[in-house]
């Protein structure tokens, strides 16, 4: 499974950066490294009550983003946070139920405000997966794939016309539950759509971004 979604993700980012060439102002490669926090959710199970909460800790991944018009990106995003997944509850003692991997394979459209040659103010907003990998040791635990959802903002300085900085803050919302509903009543039909979400991580990252085309 893993060999299949890196195989297919690198498929997307060669494809990506071929198609770009022929229109794209800017193409930005970016490293990131950080610290992720939060990400729980709330259990009741008969008279027991508490939390399954995901354990904070170092962050890493990677970026590429593509300028398809001025100051707006599409870019391909990559987190991954090495966690422990603990049960926490109400009353009792926490207990550390096993190590886990947590990634997310994101889309973003990204706007950007050029307030001079070097700084850059930006907002992201996107969808894509969230994998919860559990170490392979763990006999009772299997891999979970979710739907996600991220938005953030942050500040990129350039401090040449290739090299920049980037720093800022996202949050990571794996979709849980989707409902839809249709009916007709006296005023004609109607659908509607929702999903929420109880599961939400934030993290504060840095990093180093290269321009490969400008």
């Amino acid at each position: 499974m893993k060999t299949r979604l890196c195989s297919f993700l690198m498929l997307i980012i060669v494809l990506a950066f071929s198609q770009s060439t022929s229109y794209a102002q800017r193409v930005e490669l970016t490293a990131f490294g950080g610290y992720q926090y939060w990400g729980a959710y709330k259990y009741y199970s008969g008279l027991n009550y508490g939390k399954l909460a995901l354990d904070a800790g170092p962050c890493y991944g990677g970026m590429l983003g593509i300028e398809l018009a001025e100051n707006s990106f599409v870019e391909l995003v990559y987190n991954h946070q090495d966690s422990r997944l603990i049960d926490r509850p109400d009353y009792g003692v926490d207990k550390a139920l096993v190590d886990v991997g947590v990634n997310y394979f994101m889309i973003n459209g990204v706007r950007t405000i050029t307030v001079n040659e070097q700084v850059e103010p930006y907002a992201t907003l996107g969808m894509g997966a969230a994998l919860f990998d559990p170490v392979s040791s763990a006999k009772n635990y299997h891999s979970l794939w979710k739907f996600a959802v991220d938005f953030g903002v942050g500040v990129k300085y350039f401090v040449s016309d290739k090299v920049g900085i980037r720093m800022g803050i996202g949050f990571w919302a794996p979709i849980q539950g989707v409902g839809l509903g249709v009916g007709v009543g006296t005023g004609g039909a109607y659908a509607g759509a929702s999903a929420y979400t109880t599961v939400i991580q934030m993290n504060a990252t840095a990093g180093l971004i290269f321009r490969l085309q400008n």
